[in-house]
C-alpha cells in the first residue's frame, strides 16, 4: 500500500507484513482486539516525533521540588511539572496514583494526558547506580564520568556516548574500548585517536574501517595490518620515524593530515552497510540480526523495522533506543523486559501492555494514559480500576480517540516536555539557531591530559558542537538504491550517488580487502 505522509507529503509504503504486524500488536481488551491503523506519517516523521521526547545532553541547575536542594536536571526551572532528584523519585514514600483522575469524555485524550503529566513529579535525570557522575544523563553503573549520556558501565569517560568504556573522551557510540579520543561507531579499541567504524585494534590514528590491526596512521579499509601509513606498508623502524616526525600540534600539519585522511576515505572501497553476521537486513550499523529493515544501530534483533539503537529486540516496529523487548510499537526509550507497549516513552523494568504511557517503571502492566507509575496495574490517567472497569473504560476511550483522530499515532511533538533544540531530534534534524552550540566552555583537567597523551591540539569548539560534528561523520538514515561498483548488483545503502564513493556489496568488499 502506497501512502502520502500527512506532514511532509513524501511517499512511503505500508507492506502486507506491516499490516500483519499492526494486527499482532493491537491491544486485546476484554477478548476483543482493537486494531491499530496504518500510520499517517512517514517513517522519518515518526522518528522525529519520538526523538522530540528524548533529551540526553541538555542539563540545567535547578531546585528539587521535593527537598528544595540544588540539583542537576534535564528539565528547566520553569518546567510545568514538579521535578525531583532521581533518588527521591525512586523512593516509596509517594504514589503516582494520588494524582489520578476521572476521564472526561468532553475533552480530548491528549489534553487530559497533558494535564496529568503537568502534575506528576518527574525524575531530574535518568540515573542508576552511578558514582561521581552528577553531570551525566541516561547513564547506569558508571563511575567518575562527566557529560556522557546514553551510557552504561563506563569509568573515567568524558563527553559523548561511550558504552562499557574506560578513559575515553569525545566519543560517539564507542563500545568496549579504553584510552580513546574522538572515536565514532567503533568497538574494542585501545589507545586510538580519530577512528571511525574500526574494531579490535590498538594504537590507530586517523583510521576509517580498519579492523584487527595496530600501529596504523591515516589508513582506511584495512584488515590485519600493522605499521601502515596512508595504506602503505612500512617496517617498524620506518613507521616510528615517519609518524614521529609529524607534529600534530602544528596547526598546518594537523590540517594537512585531516585533509589527506578525508581524501583517502573517499578513494577506498565502501561496504554498502556497516555490520556483520546478519541475514536479510537493511539499514546501517547492524550486527547479529535477522529480518530487520530500515534499522540503524541494532544488535541481536529479529523482525524489527524503522528503528534506531536497539539491543535484543524482537518483532517490533518504530522504536527509538531500547534494550530487550518484543511486540512493541512506536516507543521512545525502553529498557529491560518490555513487551506489548505501544505509543509510549521512557518505560522500563518489567512493564507490559501499556498504551500511551510515559515514565512508567518497574512492574507496570495494563495501564492506559499513565505517567510516573510503578508497581501498578489496571490504571487510566493514574486512577485505579478493577480489571472489568478498566477494560470497559479503555474501549470507550479508544472510540473517542478514533472520533477525534488521536488513535494510532505517537504523542504529538507539541506535548514533549522539552524545547526542540534540547532534544536528540535537533541532533539529527537541526533547524534554526541553537545558542548553546557556541556557548563558552571549559577544558577539564582529565580532558586536557588525554589530548596531551595523543599530542593533539585542545578543542576549540564546544562539547555540543563537537558532538554534532561526530554525528555528521555518519551517513544519513535514508536508504538509496545503488549498484555495486564491482559486480553491478542492486543494493540498498545509506550511501548516495552524490557522495562520490565506490560502494561494494558484501562479497566484493571482502574480496577487495583480502584480495
Amino acid at each position: 500500500m502506497d501512502k502520502e505522509c500527512s506532514r511532509c507529503s513524501s511517499g512511503f509504503e505500508v507492506t502486507d507484513d506491516d499490516l500483519k504486524f499492526y494486527q499482532k500488536v493491537s491491544p486485546v481488551v476484554d477478548g476483543v482486539r482493537i486494531e491499530i491503523p496504518s500510520p499517517t506519517l512517514c517513517p522519518e516523521c515518526r522518528f522525529k516525533d519520538r526523538l522530540c521526547f528524548r533529551n540526553q545532553s541538555t542539563m540545567y541547575r535547578r531546585k528539587c521540588d521535593k527537598t528544595g536542594k540544588d540539583i542537576i536536571s534535564m528539565y528547566k526551572e520553569d518546567a510545568p511539572f514538579p521535578v525531583v532528584f532521581h533518588e527521591e523519585w525512586y523512593k516509596d514514600d509517594w504514589d503516582a496514583r494520588n494524582y489520578g483522575r476521572d476521564f472526561d469524555f468532553s475533552k480530548s485524550f491528549f489534553e487530559q494526558f497533558l494535564e496529568l503529566r503537568n502534575e506528576v513529579p518527574h525524575m531530574s535525570l535518568v540515573f542508576h547506580n552511578n558514582e561521581n557522575c552528577d553531570y551525566c544523563n541516561v547513564v547506569g553503573d558508571s563511575k567518575n564520568c562527566y557529560l556522557i549520556y546514553g551510557s552504561i558501565e563506563c569509568e573515567d569517560c568524558y563527553y559523548g556516548n561511550p558504552y562499557k568504556c574506560i578513559k575515553c573522551v569525545d566519543s560517539f557510540l564507542l563500545r568496549d574500548s579504553e584510552l580513546c579520543l574522538e572515536c565514532v561507531d567503533s568497538s574494542k579499541l585501545y589507545g586510538c585517536y580519530r577512528c571511525q567504524n574500526c574494531s579490535n585494534s590498538s594504537d590507530l590514528k586517523f583510521c576509517f574501517e580498519v579492523n584487527n590491526s595496530k600501529d596504523c596512521f591515516c589508513c582506511a579499509a584495512l584488515n590485519h595490518k600493522q605499521y601502515c601509513i596512508y595504506n602503505e606498508q612500512y617496517s617498524k623502524e620506518e613507521y616510528e620515524r615517519i609518524v614521529g616526525e609529524i607534529d600534530l600540534m602544528d596547526p598546518v600539519q594537523f590540517e594537512k593530515v585531516i585533509a589527506e585522511f578525508e581524501k583517502l576515505k573517499v578513494q577506498v572501497p565502501h561496504k554498502y552497510y556497516v555490520g556483520t553476521n546478519n541475514e536479510n537486513v537493511s539499514g546501517n550499523y547492524i550486527f547479529n540480526s535477522k529480518d530487520c529493515h530500515d534499522v540503524y544501530g541494532v544488535d541481536e534483533c529479529r523482525d524489527v523495522s524503522h528503528s534506531f539503537q536497539l539491543q535484543g529486540v524482537n518483532d517490533s516496529m518504530d522504536l527509538t533506543v531500547g534494550e530487550y523487548g518484543e511486540l512493541n510499537y512506536n516507543v521512545s526509550a525502553f529498557y529491560g523486559g518490555v513487551s506489548r507497549v505501544v505509543f509510549s516513552y521512557f518505560c522500563w523494568g518489567n512493564v507490559h501492555d501499556l498504551v500511551y504511557c510515559g515514565q512508567c517503571t518497574q512492574n507496570v502492566a495494563d495501564c492506559f494514559g499513565c505517567v510516573g507509575m510503578s508497581n501498578a496495574q489496571y490504571c487510566i490517567l493514574n486512577k485505579q480500576y478493577s480489571k472489568g472497569e478498566y477494560e470497559d473504560m479503555v474501549k470507550k476511550i479508544i472510540e473517542l480517540m478514533k472520533e477525534r483522530g488521536e488513535w494510532g499515532e505517537f504523542f504529538p511533538s507539541e506535548l514533549s516536555p522539552f524545547d526542540y533544540n534540547e532534544t536528540v531530534a535537533a541532533e539529527f534534524f537541526p533547524k534554526g539557531n541553537d545558542e548553546l552550540l557556541d556557548a563558552p566552555f571549559k577544558i577539564i583537567p582529565q580532558e586536557e591530559k588525554m589530548y596531551k597523551r595523543f599530542r593533539v591540539p585542545l578543542p576549540v569548539k564546544s562539547p555540543k558542537r563537537r558532538h554534532l560534528d561526530r554525528i555528521a561523520l555518519r551517513n544519513k538514515m535514508n536508504l538509496n538504491e545503488v549498484d555495486c561498483y564491482k559486480c553491478g548488483d542492486k543494493l540498498l545503502s545509506t550511501y548516495s550517488l552524490d557522495q562520490g564513493v565506490n560502494v561494494y556489496c558484501g562479497k566484493c568488499y571482502l574480496e577487495s580487502i583480502y584480495g
